[in-house]
């Protein structure tokens, strides 16, 4: 169990070399075929070589699978579906990333275990995620015949120097712990504190000001059901960042560009415009109806690489050194009640707004999220 560059993957593929015994069978899985293909494979492949220890390697999606040296074999699968583990008998497991991972994947791997009627091992690596997750209830629990070990990121002496400094800078000071120490670390709905969004009175002169937007083509409706769309104001100053305003309304598809047309002429033409530009063919349609709609503004797509808690950590991590600040309006209680249950409540389209809107004006470049 390690942070993050703690080299996991490589421990896992060297592990399960050294251990692996002549004509045995084996497998390695990962959560899913792209994660598998990019990491764990090529930590294995790399490793493998390099100890002049690798017969054959086959890696088509359908039947991916190695032979070692002494003959032992390799299969390699996706634990997306976790009923795909099953079948083989094995003598040895390793599920790399399995934080990841469905427990029904742990489950259904320690029943493969039985090669030549003899008790297989298997071998974990992964990042935590909280003690309410199935890997501290497995491994974090001393529990009889495991053994777990830390690693944290700054234990790499092969990472680029300044690694950890830089994500460190990225993290609350609570998911630090979980991403770089490796620790268990129940984050829950505390990702965010209400103490460190201090309230002002009087907007502060700002040198550039963003209104970011998550959509939502949710009708208002009694059952209270739905996404959110929302537009989150930010500016910035000599002191950091504010939140000068959050729009938040259910509104049915065809009526947003009104919407967005009316906050913006609000806003004033100074204020740049930021949308999130889903995947696909559509949402570039999507994108070039609005720009058109708001002809006379500086407009901007954000198409997203990375998931929500990644995008939304830079600005949790100012807003801890006491550098986010709100201005007072009848909107901050909403926004604080949804900021402090992330990732946990119902709703995070202000969050996603929020998030976009500091991104962008933390970097004029910001066209997603990209930080390794």
């Amino acid at each position: 169990m390690g942070g993050r560059g703690a080299g996991k993957s490589w421990i896992g593929a060297y592990d399960l070399l050294r251990r692996a015994k002549p004509g045995c069978l084996y497998l390695i899985a990962a959560p899913t075929y792209p994660m598998l293909q990019d990491s764990s494979i090529r930590s294995f492949e790399s490793i493998a070589r390099q100890l002049n220890f690798l017969r054959d390697v086959r890696l088509s999606s359908g039947t991916a699978r190695a032979v070692l040296g002494n003959g032992a074999e390799v299969l390699f699968r996706s634990a997306d579906d976790p009923n795909r583990l099953r079948g083989p008998n094995l003598s040895g497991a390793w599920l790399d990333e399995a934080g990841d991972m469905d427990e029904d994947a742990y489950l259904i791997a320690i029943a493969c275990l039985r090669e030549g009627g003899e008790q297989g091992w298997l071998s974990a690596t992964f990042t935590p995620r909280g003690r309410a997750h199935w890997t501290y209830r497995v491994f974090g629990q001393d529990r009889p015949d495991t053994a777990i070990f830390h690693a944290r990121t700054r234990d790499n002496p092969f990472n680029p120097a300044g690694f950890e400094d830089t994500l460190r800078q990225q993290y609350t000071s609570a998911f630090a712990e979980q991403e770089l120490a490796g620790k268990f670390v129940e984050l829950g709905g505390t990702v965010a504190k209400r103490e460190w969004f201090k309230v002002v009175e009087t907007k502060p002169v700002c040198s550039r000001l963003v209104r970011a937007w998550d959509f939502a083509g949710t009708p208002e409706d009694a059952s209270g059901k739905g996404d959110f769309t929302a537009g989150a104001l930010l500016g910035h100053h000599a002191g950091g960042w504010i939140v000068l305003d959050m729009v938040r309304r259910k509104v049915a598809g065809g009526q947003i560009a009104g919407l967005v047309k009316a906050v913006a002429a609000q806003d004033g033409k100074a204020t740049e415009i930021v949308m999130e530009e889903e995947g696909g063919s559509s949402g570039k349609v999507a994108t070039a109806y609005f720009t058109k709609e708001l002809a006379g503004y500086n407009v901007r797509p954000v198409r997203p690489s990375r998931d929500k808690m990644t995008r939304f950590l830079p600005a949790l991590a100012q807003a801890e050194a006491g550098n986010v600040s709100f201005l007072r309006g009848n909107w901050n209680a909403d926004f604080l009640d949804e900021l402090t249950a992330f990732p946990s409540g119902a709703h995070d389209d202000q969050c996603d707004a929020f998030a976009h809107a500091f991104n962008r004006l933390a970097d004029p470049l910001y066209v997603g999220f990209s930080m390794a």
